[in-house]
């Protein structure tokens, strides 16, 4: 049997493409949610016409704060290995396969898990590497540990594939990131607008909103980007609850060019996308599907694992108002093409399961 654990919206929408593919050719698979992330899933789930999780870890809110990973890890870690009730009654030693994505909390409990089973663990979106412990942090750590546990790596790329050479394991190269299969499906159910005069902004990252004197600083670079450009800045529930505790809500409240957005479903934000003047982001999958889609896009952050769109469309920052004004005063020489590949990393990875059917 095959198993999906996952427990954020970006997991989720990635992985959608080989559950949705594993449901339209009648296979069976058992959809473990972590508990990571609640709020907008099931928005996700009707947007790729899929059932709701089999189990849910834990239940509750979702982890917002740093202070809430320790209780809900230790939760994780306690249920997946005493209770069998998240394995849908399969027997400790099966032949089955637990697939894992990225470089989460969720990724590291669902691979140990999978050892603690005697399952195979395989790894989508694997070999990705910053080669700095603290840049991002403390996803490069969960990246390097998961590389230890899993059996089966899925590499989006040439240079993930390197990464793993040292491993000796089986790799499989998807010649792209299912991102891909994700975006063309919601660019061809998102409703063609023409383009319009806005840009968008999406901070999430631990990196950014933990650190009060970057957040402010962003803040900043965001007002000074809404008083040339018009901007729709997309509030995800942690970066909500850290800038009204930092008092900064108001001051982008206040800003007329700034229009503050709950988070969207990810068509609805895929459609938004494809109308767009630009991106400033510091999300890896917003940075991936900026590129197949040929957007500008500032990714805010000092390093990228990604190579999507860098030398391209994607402009990495590096916290440097120099190349932020670079960024926007040249931002038509960063629009490209979208992408016209054929490939779908989906089905490489489906066809490579065939024994776990």
């Amino acid at each position: 049997m095959i198993h999906v654990f996952l427990g954020t919206k970006a997991q989720l929408i990635k992985m959608a493409p080989i559950m949705k593919m594993l449901q339209d050719q009648g296979v069976s698979y058992n959809f473990i949610h972590s508990g990571q992330h609640q709020e907008t899933m099931n928005d996700i789930l009707n947007d790729f016409s899929l059932p709701e999780p089999d189990s849910y870890v834990t239940t509750g809110s979702d982890i917002k704060e740093k202070i809430q990973v320790p209780k809900w890890a230790y939760l994780c870690e306690k249920r997946t290995r005493r209770s069998s009730e998240c394995w849908a009654g399969r027997a400790k030693g099966s032949k089955d396969i637990v697939l894992v994505h990225g470089d989460t909390f969720s990724t590291l409990i669902g691979a140990l898990a999978a050892k603690r089973m005697g399952f195979k663990c395989g790894h989508i979106e694997s070999g990705l590497r910053s080669f700095n412990l603290f840049h991002p942090f403390p996803e490069e750590l969960v990246r390097l540990s998961t590389f230890r546990l899993a059996d089966i790596f899925y590499c989006p790329d040439d240079a993930s594939v390197a990464n793993l050479k040292g491993y000796d394991k089986k790799i499989v190269h998807t010649h792209g990131n299912t991102m891909l299969d994700a975006t063309k499906l919601a660019a061809r159910m998102a409703s063609k607008s023409a383009r319009s005069d806005f840009g968008i902004v999406s901070i999430h990252r631990y990196e950014n909103i933990f650190r009060s004197a970057r957040l402010e600083w962003i803040v900043d670079q965001v007002i000074q980007i809404s008083r040339k450009q018009k901007i729709l800045f997309i509030m995800h529930p942690p970066t909500e609850h850290r800038l009204r505790n930092a008092g900064l809500f108001k001051r982008l409240q206040a800003e007329q060019g700034i229009e503050l957005r709950k988070r969207l479903s990810y068509f609805e934000f895929t459609g938004i996308l494809a109308q767009a003047q630009f991106l400033v982001t510091d999300g890896g999958s917003n940075q991936e599907e900026s590129s197949y889609i040929g957007l500008p896009c500032l990714v805010m952050r000092k390093s990228t694992e990604r190579q999507e769109g860098i030398g391209r469309n994607v402009v990495l920052s590096n916290y440097s108002e120099e190349r932020i004004r670079g960024f926007f005063d040249n931002l038509e020489r960063y629009r490209s093409a979208p992408s016209n590949s054929h490939i779908s990393p989906a089905k490489i990875i489906v066809d490579d399961l065939k024994p776990f059917y």
